[in-house]
């Protein structure tokens, strides 16, 4: 061995080391490659490190070509794996849903920029200003790429005065090799501007200018009653729902004339009490209350609503009733027909004025002495006709009739024809006459006339 080789042989050695050194690292590295499953195009192509994550010695390698601006493109499985084979990356899908996609963003031009630009060449060769022109026939909007200039150019751009006929060529971008290329033609048409809602506007909103933009309608289609002038908007309010976009007509809107009307926070049942904080003041426009609309918070606090009453609602007068409390009383226990009622019997509840039964009884002596006419439960109120007075004189008993003036006083003798207790009213035959009268019950022996009724025989 010459003593060249000597030398050159530990070089050698140390160059082999790191040729396999390098060669373990980018194997390593092969082995951290990931797919990118959500991919944005840069431009028209699609690169090798656009879809591989980690170490590739070519990413900048154009592997296919991107969608449209504002598109969407898959790579499934299948290509991706085919494509890591080619390159000989170490990488294969784990299975058939291993996909990437691939979306370009790209700026949106819509038929009304591409007619206000069409227009504005038209209006250079002789169109009228209050004419329009129709929007590109099946078309809706272009999307170019972020990259391209969003112009709008327009060629051969053509009209006739005497029959309104119009045409253009719509180039987008223009002098771009791959412009779309859009045609127009057709007819232009007298044109009203009225103003209209940018947005959708609710029932009782004041329209400001803010709210308004302006629409071309063609002439033949704007009437009589049509607001053409922003003016005799501002400041009135739709009378319904006013939708964006569209004409608004004198009946559609009027002047409002706002008013503080209380209204409920929250949904009151029937008999419940209103207090202050069950109330609060809302703006109105006044047209729209009933005439007997509740005006002041003084006018709820304290009452009742005689039906379910709902938040946020104007109140009719008629729908509160002032509230009186009372105390009522009711059977402590059950009692059988003919039973006597007692204080004992009685409890004493408070009620509403509102809620009291018809013909309800409040005072204890119309009730205690009383005998029972049926049979009644614990808790019922008691009414007139349930009680009566316990009965002193007998159907068919014999009785003293008196009949008293203030010089005079004359008695005689009757037969009760129905029961009845101390201070009822009941009929008595006069056994002398043989007529009927009607007598007021003194005791269980004596009757005195308060009226009398001939009776036939």
């Amino acid at each position: 061995m010459t003593s060249l080789a000597r030398i050159a042989q530990p070089f050698a050695a140390a160059l082999l080391v790191s040729m396999f050194a390098a060669a373990s690292l980018a194997a390593d590295l092969d082995e951290q490659l990931h797919l990118n499953t959500s991919i944005t195009a840069k431009d028209d192509s699609i690169r090798l490190g656009d879809i591989f994550a980690g170490y590739l010695s070519r990413p900048e390698k154009i592997v296919a070509s991107a969608p449209q601006p504002g598109q969407r493109l898959t790579l499934t499985a299948e290509w991706l794996g085919d494509l890591a084979r080619k390159n000989g990356l170490d990488w294969a899908p784990g299975n058939a849903y291993d996909r990437a996609v691939v979306y370009q963003p790209g700026q949106v031009i819509t038929a009304q920029e591409i007619t206000t630009a069409a227009k504005k060449e038209l209006l250079a060769k002789g169109l009228p200003a209050n004419y329009s022109i129709g929007a590109p026939l099946n078309f809706t909007q272009v999307t170019v790429s972020m990259h391209a200039a969003a112009d709008i150019g327009v060629r051969e751009a053509f009209y006739d005065a005497a029959s309104h006929a119009y045409s253009a060529v719509i180039e987008i971008p223009p002098g771009d090799p791959k412009a779309q290329f859009i045609p127009m033609r057709g007819v232009a048409f007298a044109t009203v501007t009225v103003p209209v809602a940018k947005d959708n506007v609710p029932k009782n909103t004041i329209i400001t200018a803010a709210m308004l933009t302006t629409l071309e309608l063609p002439q033949d289609q704007v009437k009589a009653t049509t607001i053409t002038d922003a003016s005799l908007l501002v400041g009135k309010s739709p009378k319904g729902f006013l939708k964006s976009g569209q004409p608004v007509f004198e009946n559609d809107v009027a002047q409002m004339s706002l008013v503080d009307v209380p209204v409920l926070t929250v949904d009151m049942q029937r008999n419940s009490m209103i207090a202050k904080g069950h109330v609060r003041l809302v703006a109105m426009n006044a047209e729209d209350l009933p005439r007997d609309a509740v005006t002041s918070a003084a006018e709820l606090i304290g009452r009742s609503p005689r039906r379910v009453l709902v938040a946020g609602a104007p109140i009719r007068r008629g729908d509160v009733q002032t509230t009186k409390e009372l105390r009522v009383p009711v059977l402590a226990r059950d009692l059988i027909r003919g039973a006597t009622v007692t204080e004992g019997d009685l409890n004493w509840v408070t009620m509403n004025e509102s809620e009291m039964p018809h013909q309800a009884l409040i005072d204890a002596e119309e009730i205690v002495g009383r005998q029972t006419k049926h049979a009644m439960r614990a808790g019922q109120e008691l009414r007139g006709y349930d009680i009566a007075r316990p009965v002193v004189v007998q159907r068919g008993r014999l009785v003293t009739i008196v009949f008293s003036l203030p010089m005079i006083k004359l008695t005689a003798q009757g037969q009760a024809t129905e029961n009845g207790g101390v201070g009822d009213v009941i009929r008595v035959l006069n056994t002398k006459s043989n007529m009927t009268v009607t007598a007021e019950v003194v005791d269980s022996h004596t009757v005195r006339i308060v009226s009398q009724q001939i009776a036939s025989r």
